[in-house]
This record gives C-alpha cells, structure tokens and sequence, in this order.
C-alpha cells in the first residue's frame, strides 16, 4: 500500500516567499496563501476541491544581528 502524502511541505518548499502570510497545504505542496488563514484555505479548496488543506502562518524570520 503506497505511503501517504505528507501534510507539512517538504524541505524542498521554500515558503521564505510567504513571510506574514497564510499558507495552504495539499500534498507537501502551497495550493493557496492568503491574508488570513480562511483566505487561504478558500483559496486550496478552489484549486483541489476535493481534499481538505493544512493552513498554516509563515513567520517573519527574526532580523540578522548588528
């Protein structure tokens, strides 16, 4: 029985780009990001109706030190 895709994405995903914004997972990979965590949820269900995201919130990464 093959394995199931992951949830979380992969270290292969660079999610730097979506610094402060909300991310929706399918499959390891972003299929929607938004402003708020429903916006983009909505945005993966439009983009794979079938399956259910994991929404998750990109951090800021801290500022380099002086």
């Amino acid at each position: 029985m093959p394995d199931k895709p992951p949830l979380e994405p992969g270290p292969e995903v660079d999610l730097s780009v979506y610094e402060g914004r909300w991310v929706a997972i399918v499959r390891g990979l972003v299929a929607g990001t938004g402003d708020t965590a429903e916006a983009a949820r909505r945005s993966a269900k439009r983009n794979r109706p079938r399956e259910e995201p994991l929404v998750i919130r990109v951090r800021c990464a801290p500022p380099p030190p002086d």
